[in-house]
C-alpha cells in the first residue's frame, strides 16, 4: 500500500509541478453556466471543509493523528501544497484555504486527465503536463480532432470567424472522456489497507459509447457550454447524483407491480451500468403505500444496505474486512420482491424508490445531523391501480 501511494503521488507530482492547475474561476469567465453548475456540485463539495459526511469520517480516521490526508488523492487533488506534502511524506492536513473551500476538485484536474493506470488498491488517474492542453468530448463523442484557437476572415475582413478557445487548446480525441471512463480513476473502488474492498460499483458495460458515467450523471441539458462557442445544450456539471439533482437518474430505474396470486409483487429495474446505492453509508428504501377505502396503509420499507464489518461486528470502512449484510439491487439486474401485503380491487398502490444519502443510525454515530444528509429523498415514485 505504502509503494502504491508513494508511485501515485509522486506522479501527481510531476504533472502538477510540469503545469499548475488554472484556477476554475478563471474557466467561468467562458464558461459561466457550467461554472455555476460546478459550485453547486459534489467536485466542488468533495473535502472536509465543505462536505459534512466526508468531515465526519476524517475526524474518526486513525490518518487524521498521522497527519496524513491520503484521502486527498481523490477529495481535493487541486491542493498542490497538500498534495506536494504528502509526497515528500511530510505532515498533510487539509487546511481552510480557498482551494479547500472553492475548489478541491477544479475544472482543469478532471480535463487534464490523459489517462487511467487501473490497480488492485484504487486507479490512478495519469495527468497531462502540456500547460492549457484541455480534453473533452464533443456532442458527447470522442473525435480524431484537436482545436486550437485560430481566426478567419473574408470580404476584406468584414467577417471574421473564430475557433476554438484563445485560453486553452481542446483535444477530442481521448474517449475516456465519450465513454465515461473518466470517472473511474476515483469512481470505480477502493480497498482499505487490508485488501478489502470497501466501496465498488461492480460496472457491467454493454455499449460504452451510449450508457456511461456521463450519459446519465452529466446529461445534456439547455444552455451554451461557452460564451465563445454558442450551443443549444452542454453536459450538466453539477453531475447529477445522491446530493445534486437525483430526479436526473429516473430513467435509469423501472417500478413495477403486479397481482400474484392475491399478493403484492413489486420488481424494480435497474437499467444502470453498476449497482445501486454503492456507499456504504447509503441506506436504499422502497416505500409502499395503498390507498383503500379512503384510508391509507403504509408497508414497512424494504431497506438495501451493505454493512461492513470485522471479527463479526459492524465496522468503520479503514477496519473492515468483509461484508456481514448486503441487499443490493445490482447492476443491469431486476430486483423481484414478493411481499406478503393481500391487494383488492381498486387498490391504488403507490412505490417510491429513494436512499438515505447516510443510514440515519449511522448519521447518529458519526454526529451527523445535517438534515439535508439523513432525510429521505425520492429516486422515482409510481402508483397502480388494480
Amino acid at each position: 500500500m505504502r509503494y502504491f501511494l508513494a508511485v501515485l503521488l509522486l506522479t501527481y507530482a510531476l504533472a502538477s509541478a510540469a503545469a499548475p492547475f488554472v484556477p476554475s474561476k478563471v474557466c467561468s469567465k467562458c464558461h459561466p453556466v457550467i461554472y455555476k453548475e460546478y459550485m453547486g456540485s459534489m467536485h466542488r463539495n468533495s473535502s472536509v471543509a465543505n462536505d459534512p459526511v466526508h468531515r465526519a469520517i476524517w475526524n474518526k480516521h486513525p490518518l487524521k493523528k498521522k497527519e496524513k490526508y491520503n484521502c486527498g488523492v481523490c477529495h481535493t487533488p487541486t491542493d498542490t501544497a497538500l498534495m506536494d506534502a504528502l509526497a515528500k511524506g511530510e505532515p498533510a492536513l487539509p487546511e481552510d484555504n480557498e482551494i479547500q473551500k472553492n475548489e478541491p476538485i477544479g475544472c482543469a484536474y478532471c480535463h487534464r486527465i490523459q489517462s487511467i493506470r487501473t490497480h488492485a488498491r484504487q486507479n490512478l488517474n495519469i495527468l497531462n503536463e502540456t500547460p492549457k492542453y484541455y480534453y473533452a468530448a464533443k456532442d458527447g463523442k470522442s473525435q480524431e480532432e484537436k482545436v486550437e484557437f485560430h481566426k478567419t476572415s473574408s470580404f476584406f475582413g468584414l467577417n471574421r470567424k473564430t475557433s476554438g478557445s484563445p485560453f486553452h487548446t481542446i483535444d477530442y480525441s481521448n474517449k475516456l472522456f465519450s465513454t465515461g471512463h473518466i470517472c473511474l480513476g476515483c469512481h470505480d473502488h477502493k480497498q482499505n489497507k487490508h485488501g478489502f474492498a470497501i466501496c465498488s460499483m461492480n460496472i457491467k458495460e454493454n455499449d460504452p459509447e451510449k450508457h456511461n458515467c456521463i450519459a446519465c450523471h452529466m446529461p445534456q441539458i439547455p444552455g451554451s457550454y461557452s460564451t465563445i462557442v454558442k450551443s443549444e445544450t452542454h453536459a450538466y456539471h453539477g453531475f447529477a447524483g445522491p446530493h445534486v439533482r437525483p430526479e436526473l437518474l429516473r430513467h435509469a430505474l423501472s417500478l413495477e407491480a403486479e397481482n400474484m396470486g392475491g399478493k403484492l409483487r413489486v420488481k424494480i429495474v435497474n437499467h444502470s451500468i453498476h449497482k445501486l446505492f454503492t456507499h456504504p453509508l447509503r441506506l436504499g428504501q422502497l416505500r409502499i403505500e395503498i390507498r383503500r377505502g379512503g384510508k391509507t396503509i403504509e408497508a414497512k420499507p424494504v431497506d438495501f444496505f451493505t454493512i461492513l464489518g470485522h471479527e463479526g461486528k459492524p465496522a468503520m470502512p479503514w477496519v473492515a474486512n468483509k461484508v456481514l449484510e448486503t441487499n443490493a439491487i445490482d447492476a443491469s439486474s431486476e430486483k423481484v420482491i414478493d411481499t406478503q401485503i393481500s391487494l383488492e380491487k381498486g387498490d391504488h398502490v403507490t412505490l417510491t424508490l429513494g436512499f438515505h444519502i447516510v443510514n440515519p443510525k449511522a448519521a447518529a454515530k458519526l454526529g451527523i445531523d445535517d438534515k439535508e444528509i439523513t432525510d429521505f429523498k425520492v429516486l422515482k415514485s409510481e402508483t397502480f391501480l388494480f
